[in-house]
């Protein structure tokens, strides 16, 4: 697998880790989830336009995570 896809699907986990820690907030910054959500959707579309076959991404994406646990 490229670099640069795993790069992206690293980026990608690392946002959702921030929204999730944004909305457990007692007040959550609407702004900064908005602005973290279009980073993530523009993440994903760099992703779909290297590999476009979304089963085939998700499988890639499944074994880099496994990968990252294991490191």
């Amino acid at each position: 697998m490229s670099n640069l896809i795993e790069r992206l699907i690293a980026a990608h986990r690392t946002l959702n880790r921030e929204i999730r820690g944004e909305l457990a907030r007692r007040v959550p910054d609407r702004f900064r989830l908005s602005q973290l959500k279009k980073e993530r959707l523009a993440i994903k579309d760099r992703l779909f336009r290297h590999i476009p076959d979304a089963a085939e991404m998700r499988r890639i994406a499944r074994g880099a995570i496994a990968r990252a646990r294991h490191a």
